[in-house]
């Protein structure tokens, strides 16, 4: 996980296929000095997170071209040591997201107070 002094906050990348959503996360997340990162699907996801340096990741479970399960074990297999934070719109995916390693799980629609706050939870961690 790459250093970052207090004043300036980390890069975090989004994986997410619905536009809307992609972009709503990031504004707020700019607004309060992230930097933002976004993969519209998985594969772009796994390749982002093996390039970049992240200090947290956000993925959806349900993407475009699979399931967000399968990015977070494709990015771990890669031994990257980076938290992951799950946002779906399904709650009977809720438990299987945290069994499968994630930081967090959000249910869509969140508002911004919340994913922040679990953001600075995770990166406190």
């Amino acid at each position: 996980m790459p250093e970052r002094s207090p004043e300036q906050k980390c890069e975090i990348l989004i994986i997410e296929d619905e536009r809307s959503v992609a972009d709503a996360l990031t504004i707020i997340l700019e607004d309060n000095g992230y930097r933002v990162s976004i993969a519209t699907t998985g594969r772009d996801g796994i390749e982002a997170a093996l390039r970049g340096e992240f200090c947290l990741t956000i993925t959806d479970i349900g993407l475009s071209d699979m399931w967000g399960f399968d990015v977070i074990k494709a990015i771990c297999r890669h031994k990257l040591q980076m938290p992951f934070i799950v946002i779906t719109s399904n709650d009977s995916l809720i438990a299987e997201a945290r069994g499968c390693g994630a930081a967090g799980v959000l249910l869509k629609p969140f508002p911004p107070s919340e994913i922040l706050q679990l953001i600075e939870t995770t990166l406190a961690r």
